[in-house]
């Protein structure tokens, strides 16, 4: 999926960019939340308030993800955007959580090797950039997955109000773009609409069994096979280090799944 979010962050806005999947995959889980979840509740504005803050960290997230993979090579931002479930598994402990502490230390490695990925001296090549974008990113999907295992609705339920109000709130975004909606783009947003239903409904089913910290983590065994395909097929060259930092990044995520 980030393959094509990265060729679209590059011929459009971010804003728009954001609405379009938004829309088209917010329309196939709330259908699926109907078909599954009926009109199972609660739906009390308190109860709200936890889906309507993963919707909005979720549109921070991506955004600062588009910035990242606009800028940087999806090699890099994809390893450092792995990170989210590291950064989940902090926050779940702020929340009561207590994973063991072999997690607690590969989290640690896995730190080291994002700043591996993420270092560049003065002068080098691109490859670096994007970088802090993507930790930022990695930040804001981290407080959405939180935010996910912690709603009072059953999974797919909870996973379309968050998509609801995420749509709802990237609207003012859209209507301050110029060109809103460009041409021979649409059949590759749907496409991301669609992976991006399937990704956030089967979190919430994960997240809903438990504990988040372990669904977090494995949720980010995705960094692996994209940047794998970035280095392979697309044929982006990092440094020597930065293909270090990569590996030290996966394994400790790997290893933190492996933990959970």
């Amino acid at each position: 999926m980030n393959i094509p979010i990265q060729r679209n962050a590059r011929r459009m806005d971010q804003r728009a960019l954001l609405f379009w999947i938004l829309l088209f995959g917010t329309t196939l889980v709330v259908v699926a939340a109907l078909v599954v979840d009926g009109t199972e509740g609660p739906f009390g504005w308190r109860s709200l308030l936890v889906p309507a803050f993963a919707g909005i960290c979720g549109n921070a997230g991506f955004l600062l993800l588009a910035t990242a993979l606009k800028h940087g090579n999806i090699s890099v931002v994809v390893p450092i955007m792995a990170l989210e479930g590291g950064i989940a598994t902090v926050f779940s402990i702020a929340l009561g959580e207590r994973p063991p502490p072999l997690a607690l230390g590969l989290i640690a490695v896995a730190v080291i090797g994002t700043l591996l990925v993420g270092y560049q001296r003065g002068g080098e090549s691109r490859a670096a950039k994007g970088a802090v974008w993507a930790i930022l990113a990695a930040c804001g999907y981290a407080a959405m997955l939180v935010a996910l295992a912690h709603t009072d609705q059953p999974a797919f339920t909870s996973a379309a109000l968050s998509r609801t109000f995420a749509t709802v709130t990237a609207l003012p975004l859209l209507l301050m773009v110029r060109n809103a909606s460009p041409r021979g783009v649409m059949p590759s947003l749907l496409l991301i609409g669609a992976l991006d239903a399937l990704a956030i409904s089967t979190y919430a089913i994960a997240a809903s069994i438990g504990p988040a910290s372990i669904a977090a983590v494995t949720a980010a065994q995705f960094g692996t096979a994209a940047a794998v395909i970035a280095i392979i097929f697309l044929r982006e060259r990092l440094r020597w280090t930065q293909y270090a930092g990569i590996g030290v990044t996966m394994v400790a995520v790997s290893g933190l799944a492996l933990t959970g």
